[in-house]
């Protein structure tokens, strides 16, 4: 292989970034949930408070735990991740279904 083959092929493993970007990216992710949390809850407490029903904020925090766990389960080939994230999405859809009513 030539110089410019090998560079080619060195793109082409690396276009989604090499390890440390991969890295950074997975932590950004996590980080970034975090604030997701904090914020969900903060607003769940006063939903709670002011006698509302956090339907809504359930609703998307069982869809984010959902679709977390299928996509590990496709990934990986785990069965009990995809069957624990599809719990979750019934669940997550049952709390929207919930929410709705509650709207109308």
């Amino acid at each position: 292989m030539n110089k410019e083959e090998v560079l080619e092929k060195a793109k082409l493993e690396n276009f989604l970034g090499d390890e440390r970007e991969k890295e950074i990216r997975t932590k950004r992710d996590a980080f970034s949930l975090w604030g997701l949390i904090i914020l969900g809850c903060t607003i769940m407490i006063i939903k709670l408070i002011k006698v509302q029903s956090p339907a809504d904020i359930i609703s998307l925090f069982t869809c984010t735990s959902g679709l977390a766990f299928v996509y590990e389960g496709i990934k990986l080939k785990k069965k009990f991740s995809l069957f624990c994230g599809g719990i979750l999405l019934v669940f997550s859809a049952y709390c929207f279904y919930k929410f709705c009513v509650g709207l109308f």
